[in-house]
């Protein structure tokens, strides 16, 4: 399986199309209402080779048009019905966010969260609530930027934290620092380790 590009990546080759990297796959977008339904961003769409997205075999179309959301939607996403509460859709359940604060923990902003219908958030299984001590007692989540106690820079995917290697690495994906949730000590040690991301 391919792992160079994180998931949770926009990338476009030589060609308008937009994909979305995930699971070692390039998912496309199939049009820009779906592109805006997601809340996906322009900004965040990483210009690539034709001969570095050529291997990532072809996935599941994104898609808000129609079709399970298991399949249609990204991999991860925060979404929420008519009422209060806010959810992180992940490993193909919803994880209740519990509290403001810990939105916050989180660097959500209010721009990235997906309206869906009541029904749609009634029919898919739940996970473990994402509270204060969410860390100390399961893996990080994914699509997530983590500060380690000693400053160095981690991407959370398939559960584990990738090293980001330097500056530029951190630069090229878009990212920005105020994206970063710094972890205590015991939530570092509580984290396993995967492959770094790299240039």
């Amino acid at each position: 399986m391919i792992t160079k590009i994180p998931d949770g990546t926009l990338v476009r080759g030589s060609s308008s199309a937009v994909f979305l990297i995930e699971h070692g796959k390039k998912r496309p977008v199939m049009d820009s209402s779906s592109f805006y339904f997601y809340k996906l961003m322009t900004n965040k769409i990483i210009p690539l080779e034709d001969m570095l997205l050529r291997p990532y075999p072809l996935g599941e179309g994104v898609t808000a048009a129609s079709g399970p959301w298991a399949k249609c939607a990204p991999a991860t996403v925060f979404v929420k019905g008519s009422g209060s509460g806010i959810y992180l859709w992940m490993d193909s359940r919803l994880f209740p966010i519990q509290s403001g604060e810990v939105f916050r923990r989180l660097r959500c902003q209010m721009d990235e969260i997906v309206h869906v219908p009541d029904s749609l958030v009634r029919s898919l299984p739940v996970g473990h609530s994402i509270n204060t001590s969410f860390f100390l007692q399961h893996p990080v989540l994914n699509g997530r930027l983590y500060c380690s106690p000693n400053g160095h820079i981690y991407y959370g995917e398939r559960r584990m934290l990738r090293k980001v290697e330097g500056p530029m690495v951190f630069s090229y994906f878009q990212w920005s620092v105020d994206q970063l949730i710094y972890l205590t000590q015991d939530e570092f040690i509580k984290s396993p380790i995967g492959k770094p991301v790299l240039s």
